[in-house]
């Protein structure tokens, strides 16, 4: 299991998706998970660049984990969690911290993060969501990565620049180094699996 790490605009979804499909793993984002709810509380929280509260998500993708573990579904890859300290505290306490392989840091330039979020359109893609969650995800990622690698955990930052294509293939240079894909010259990813930019990040 490894879990994506990026401001918004990065590409987390994007990226977790084209893992997913190349490897044949399974991607779970939280985001998806909770729009699919439909809860109004949610939804508001979401729109307005609000993290949800810790406990729901640590039951929601707590229970998904458990299930794909369960069903042996394999590789897993985390999109969106954890988002909080407290978060990483429940897969530490819940002991699912054992499966967490690593952690990618997707960086890209504060410009490029503007650029992608206008031009994507999303419903919580306002000004003041996006920086409302940009501000939530900079103070949080520093205590985040101090927890994970306090536990072995291995966190390697990845240049978020440049086509989707480019940027998975340096995730599966990382992703060969951990052992979790076979290392070898990675070929670029088929032109029939590619993702717009504008339709998940």
């Amino acid at each position: 299991m490894i879990t994506l790490f990026g401001a918004p605009g990065s590409g987390k979804s994007v990226q977790g998706e084209l893992i997913a499909r190349k490897h044949g793993w399974s991607w779970y984002s939280s985001r998806d998970m909770l729009m699919s709810m439909q809860n109004k509380d949610i939804m508001y929280a979401l729109e307005h660049g609000m993290f949800v509260d810790d406990e729901m998500m640590n039951s929601l993708m707590g229970d998904v984990v458990r299930r794909a573990h369960a069903k042996g579904v394999g590789r897993v890859v985390l999109d969106g969690f954890p988002s909080s300290y407290r978060q990483v505290r429940w897969l530490i306490d819940n002991h699912e911290i054992g499966n967490l392989t690593g952690a990618i840091i997707l960086r890209v330039p504060h410009g490029e993060l503007w650029k992608r979020l206008m031009e994507r359109k999303r419903i919580d893609d306002t000004r003041a969501a996006i920086e409302r969650r940009q501000d939530q995800y900079d103070r949080a990622i520093t205590g985040m990565i101090r927890a994970l690698s306090m536990e072995n955990v291995q966190i390697r930052e990845i240049n978020g620049m440049g086509t989707p294509e480019d940027v998975l293939e340096r995730i599966d240079e990382v992703l060969g180094e951990w052992g979790l894909v076979p290392r070898k010259q990675y070929d670029k990813i088929s032109e029939h699996i590619k993702i717009d930019y504008g339709s998940a990040v």
